[in-house]
């Protein structure tokens, strides 16, 4: 039997809304909006809130070398059952994951007729496949066009991008790169854990150290 979640209140209630971001320094004392830094600003600041919040309602030890393994394992135990002292708890999290997010272990019903899904492409794909060109542009001194021509043959990459055609490729790593400089979405998910704290790396070695195979 499935013992009965705590609710979480307060913040960890309120989503972190970018349209709250403010404006900070010239810019604010010019009624100017605010510009992506103070978008991440106001992010990591909501985001250590948040944090200081989930610790403490999971009464977990913020300062333990192992806080980030503490958080994880209590947020799979209240959200999936799954108690780190469970035995299977591996295996438990292993085929949640897997059915979840591996097409190959979903369960269809005998109802459920196959077909072709179409190709699209999310913002975390296309934060990989902005990170893997940006890698081997730097790596290899080589263009867009030359890592995109490339990318899809190269046994490293295969289970990204083996499936998709180089101009494929090449059309969103363009939207990636617009995205980039329009999305403060996109410019988060790009960062990842370069928001947590700020670490004043550029954005794009962000988004490498984040998100690229770097092979």
């Amino acid at each position: 039997m499935k013992s009965k979640k705590r609710a979480f209140s307060g913040l960890l209630l309120k989503a972190i809304h970018l349209n709250d971001a403010t404006a900070s320094g010239l810019r604010a004392a010019l009624g100017a909006p605010p510009d992506k830094d103070d978008v991440l600003a106001y992010v990591q600041d909501a985001l250590r809130a948040r944090y200081a919040e989930l610790d403490n309602f999971f009464r977990l030890r913020t300062s333990g070398p192992d806080i980030w393994e503490q958080r994880a394992k209590a947020l799979i135990a209240h959200q999936f059952d799954i108690h780190a002292e469970d035995p299977q708890w591996w295996q438990k999290l292993t085929w949640y994951l897997a059915r979840t997010k591996v097409p190959g272990f979903s369960l269809k019903s005998f109802e459920h007729k196959k077909h072709g899904a179409p190709q699209e492409w999310d913002l975390w794909q296309l934060a990989q496949l902005f990170a893997d060109i940006e890698f081997l542009k730097k790596k290899e001194g080589a263009s867009i066009r030359e890592v995109c021509n490339d990318l899809p043959k190269r046994k490293a990459y295969a289970k990204r991008w083996g499936r998709y055609k180089p101009d494929r490729l090449r059309r969103a790593y363009s939207q990636a790169n617009k995205l980039r400089m329009e999305s403060s979405e996109f410019q988060l998910i790009l960062s990842g854990e370069a928001l947590i704290p700020a670490k004043g790396i550029d954005p794009v070695d962000a988004a490498i150290q984040e998100h690229a195979l770097k092979i």
